[in-house]
Order: structure tokens, then C-alpha cells, then sequence
């Protein structure tokens, strides 16, 4: 059996407003012009105000699309590995100690691993050791654990083989070294036109200036180095030139790529001359 529909009024006063509701209708039908709220005229009307009064409010605001970002492609692992940053620091040799020395070498990954710092030995007398810039004190380059200079080039060399060589000031560090390094793999924040002073309206020269790898430093990475009053650090210097050619290393290598494209074709363009003649 179904169960009973329970009961929600009485039977005396459903039929009175049966009633009731009955007169109204009719009163409706003859003396009123208006239209039901329930005819589908009245509808259409009321419901086209509504949508007039609701559309502004019910309006959302149009999404934009978004600002797709300029991405940098990640390298692969062995892409990583072509690079390498160095950074040396030198003691002052001969009369005065203007002419240069190797004292230290780092050389860091792309990732900023160390993979070689060390103290290195002087073959001749030190007339300046630079301790208020280089940080270069006596001990450091007559202690057993210093390398031996030669060693200490034959092993950079090695390093360096295939890499992409990145640094501040690299014509320096290679000199002391004694070792040059193909330009094509060579990454000079100190050469980087973008990273360079424009030259001045009055002076002679039109050429771009290098700027300082401390203010490169400030400027680009918002990183304080080479503080006043403490000697530099070539690990953190190294870092430092590798993380301002990592922030431009897309457009960089832009440049790179069209300067080795443009190199080759000249190369070739003079070898076909020769074979003519």
C-alpha cells in the first residue's frame, strides 16, 4: 500500500480559498486591462526588463589572455657542461710590481660547483702582493698545498679544452696563464656591447668602454661584490661573470651565432678566391 498524503489544511478552509481564489480571477478577467503575470506576453516583457536591469550587473569583466613571458630555454645537461667560468688573481713581479703573476685560479661549472680553486707558487721574487685587492698574503703561495705553476697551467689547459669559456677581463687571466682560448668559445662580460659604457659625446674615441664587474654586478644582478675594504674573491667574481652571461645568454648567443656564420662565409669566400688565381 502506498502511504498516505499527509494532510496540510483542513477541508473548510481549502474550499473557502478556492473560493476566493475563483472571484479574483474573474474579477481580473472583466474589469482589469492588464495582462497575467503568468501569460507569456507578460512574460516576454517582464522578463526582458529583468535581463536589462541584471545584464549590467551579471556582466563579469573580460578576462585577458595572458602575457606569455620570454622564456629561456633551459640547456640539457650536456649543454650545461660546455662551461666553464674562470677567475684568477695575480701578485705584482719585478720593479714596482706593475707586471703580473699568477697567485690563484678558480674555475667554477655552470651550476656554480667549484671545480678547481687553489693557491699558486710564484717562480720569482713578489715585489707587491696586492693583499688589499687580491687577498694574497706570503703564506698563501709558499705553503705545501700552493701548485706548482706549470702543473697548475697544464691542468687549466686541460679544463678548458672544448669549453665555453666564460669570465670579466678573460685577455688578462688568459695572459698570466700563457694560454689563449678560441674566440668563438670565448664569453667576455667585459666585451659584451650591452654591458658596456657608451662612449662620451667629447671624447676622441667612439668605442664602448668596459664597465667594472662590480658595478655589472650591482647594476644587473643586484648583488653587492668586491666591497670596500675587503680584497676580491675569484670564486665569487667567477659567479658572478657566469650569472650576468647566463641573464643574457639568449640574445648573446644570437650575436655569437651570427658572427660565427658571418666569419665562415669571408673564410670561405677568400678560400675560393685563392683557388681561382
Amino acid at each position: 500500500m502506498c502511504a498516505p498524503t499527509p494532510i496540510i489544511q483542513d477541508k473548510c478552509n481549502a474550499s473557502e480559498t478556492a473560493l476566493n481564489q475563483v472571484k479574483q480571477i474573474k474579477k481580473k478577467d472583466q474589469g482589469s486591462k492588464r495582462k497575467l503575470p503568468n501569460s507569456p506576453k507578460g512574460k516576454g516583457k517582464n522578463n526582458k526588463q529583468q535581463q536589462k536591469k541584471t545584464k549590467g550587473k551579471n556582466k563579469s569583466p573580460k578576462k585577458q589572455p595572458p602575457q606569455k613571458k620570454a622564456v629561456e630555454q633551459e640547456l640539457t645537461l650536456e649543454q650545461e657542461g660546455r662551461y666553464v667560468a674562470l677567475d684568477c688573481e695575480f701578485v705584482g713581479v719585478g720593479p714596482g710590481g706593475y707586471e703580473s703573476a699568477l697567485a690563484r685560479v678558480s674555475l667554477v661549472d655552470y651550476n656554480n660547483a667549484i671545480l678547481l680553486d687553489t693557491y699558486v707558487k710564484v717562480d720569482e721574487p713578489v715585489t707587491d702582493y696586492r693583499t688589499f685587492v687580491s687577498g694574497i698574503k706570503e703564506e698563501h703561495i709558499v705553503a705545501d698545498t700552493a701548485m706548482d705553476n706549470e702543473k697548475c697551467v697544464a691542468l687549466v689547459a686541460k679544463m678548458l679544452k672544448g669549453k665555453i669559456l666564460v669570465g670579466h677581463g678573460l685577455k688578462n687571466d688568459l695572459s698570466v696563464l700563457n694560454l689563449t682560448h678560441p674566440w668563438q668559445d670565448t664569453r667576455d662580460t667585459a666585451k659584451y656591447e650591452p654591458f658596456m659604457k657608451k662612449a662620451k659625446k667629447n671624447v676622441l674615441s667612439t668605442m664602448p668602454r668596459p664597465r667594472k664587474l662590480k658595478d655589472l654586478a650591482l647594476t644587473k644582478l643586484n648583488r653587492e661584490i668586491q666591497k670596500l675594504g675587503e680584497s676580491h674573491c675569484s670564486i665569487e667574481d667567477a659567479i658572478a661573470a657566469l650569472d650576468l652571461y647566463k641573464k643574457a645568454r639568449s640574445k648573446w648567443e644570437d650575436v655569437m651565432d651570427y658572427k660565427i656564420s658571418r666569419t665562415t662565409e669571408i673564410v670561405n669566400d677568400q678560400s675560393f678566391d685563392l683557388v681561382e688565381e
